[in-house]
């Protein structure tokens, strides 16, 4: 699909395409049309062309898509066509931030908009969804808007001072700040779960709602690891992301860790597995089933026995198993224990559901709003302290000048947060990250 938007949109696809009957320029809005493409004296393709009239389009412009067949020589030539004829190519998120910037969203909507393409779960999906659809901006509009009335009550009492108006003994005073403060601590905390500080982009705190699960294995001592004749075959991390029970998870295969470290480069594998327990927020405790424990399974076990997720595998469930449920948790205490079997599958699914309930963002309530960027905690802390030291300046009788400039600050900052005020370069950050077409 190739998407037109501005004032001469008509002009420039009606150049190029020409429709079984009428002008393009005579159509209706929200309307579908069938046609050629013909460059240069030649058919290039056969395409479907929406219509979209100013204000009632994604960009709130004039606005048309040329749903083509693709291809990527038939696209350049139709492309080629547009150009010449006075289009040029769109920035990396154009097509979102003419939106913004036409009042057809605000900020918080233009970025859920990257999150829902980057979605990769169920749960990141509805999050993007909820924010796309406003509920984020609504909350921070109503917060402004509460503040504001303090601080019109306010300046009105420095202006007016001879209308006798009560400010300081005033309790609706107090339970406003107590309630803003209350609701900005609690927005500035439903952030959702991040990725590792190696691994966090630009300024997405996330969207794909990540976390880490690392599996342990017995890899780099004497035994070889699973699908292996040769021990210590595993020596950098091996990653796969995957979506169990609706959240998106990151699954790490690590060099295994042994007691015995034969070879140099085996002691350079361990320490990077030790640095990835540093920021796992699951571990997988895998043991063998058809073998008795050992001091292997112990050496493992110490590394992640103080750890609070931890998930107990007993693999190989189809053999006979020579290791018992009490023996487990004996050995390696009450912790949750699954029984499987990677050849027949039987218990995987029981481990996705353990490990969905595992994940932080399992038993999160569907409408709840939620943060999912920098930007966005950094604007709600900024505006937590201001408004801390508004309400302790208010409670101590102060100057109301020093109150309102700090409720000003807090309303400053929530208007940033969702765009009614905004600088070049944060459209520059944020639009920066959208691929081409969005």
């Amino acid at each position: 699909m190739i998407r037109v938007s501005g004032p001469k949109a008509f002009e420039v696809v009606g150049a190029v395409f020409f429709p079984q009957k009428g002008r393009l320029a005579d159509f209706p809005a929200q309307t579908i049309h069938f046609g050629k493409i013909i460059h240069e004296g030649r058919l290039i393709d056969q395409v479907l062309v929406s219509v979209f009239r100013s204000p009632h389009s994604y960009t709130g412009q004039d606005l048309i898509e040329i749903s083509a067949h693709g291809g990527i020589v038939a696209s350049r030539k139709i492309l080629d066509g547009l150009i010449r004829r006075g289009a040029r190519h769109a920035e990396p998120g154009e097509f979102t931030r003419r939106a913004f910037l036409g009042g057809k969203m605000d900020l918080t909507q233009a970025e859920a908009v990257l999150d829902l393409i980057r979605a990769k779960s169920e749960k990141s999906l509805e999050s993007a969804a909820r924010q796309l659809s406003g509920a984020l901006s609504e909350r921070f509009r109503e917060l402004k808007d509460e503040l504001m009335r303090v601080q019109a009550h306010m300046e009105a009492f420095l202006d007016f001072p001879e209308e006798d108006l009560e400010i300081f003994s005033d309790a609706g005073f107090r339970t406003r700040f107590e309630k803003c403060e209350k609701e900005i601590g609690k927005a500035s905390g439903r952030i959702l779960p991040r990725c590792p500080p190696a691994r966090r982009h630009h300024s997405l705190i996330v969207a794909n709602q990540c976390r880490e699960i690392l599996s342990l294995q017995y890899a780099s001592g004497p035994r070889p690891g699973a699908g292996s004749e040769f021990p210590g075959t595993t020596r950098d991390s091996l990653e796969e992301a995957l979506e169990v029970g609706g959240v998106y998870v990151r699954l790490i295969d690590t060099a295994g860790l042994s007691p015995r470290v034969p070879h140099p480069l085996d002691h350079l594998g361990m320490e990077r597995t030790r640095r990835v327990l540093a920021g796992a927020g699951l571990f997988l405790f895998m043991v063998d089933g058809s073998r008795p424990l050992d001091g292997e399974d112990e050496a493992v076990w110490r590394e992640i026995r103080d750890r609070e997720n931890v998930l107990g595998i007993l693999n190989k469930n189809d053999l006979a198993q020579k290791v018992s449920r009490g023996e487990l948790e004996r050995s390696f205490g009450p912790k949750e224990w699954i029984a499987i079997s990677s050849k027949t599958r039987e218990g995987v699914e029981a481990l996705e559901e353990a490990i969905r309930k595992k994940h932080p963002a399992s038993d999160r309530p569907a409408r709840r709003e939620q943060i999912t960027r920098l930007r966005h905690k950094n604007a709600l802390e900024k505006s937590l302290q201001a408004l801390r030291r508004a309400k302790s300046a208010f409670e101590k009788k102060e100057s109301l000048e020093f109150v309102i400039v700090d409720v000003r600050a807090v309303v400053d900052e929530i208007r940033e947060l969702i765009g009614e005020v905004y600088s070049e370069d944060i459209l520059g950050a944020i639009f920066s990250e959208f691929c081409i077409g969005k």
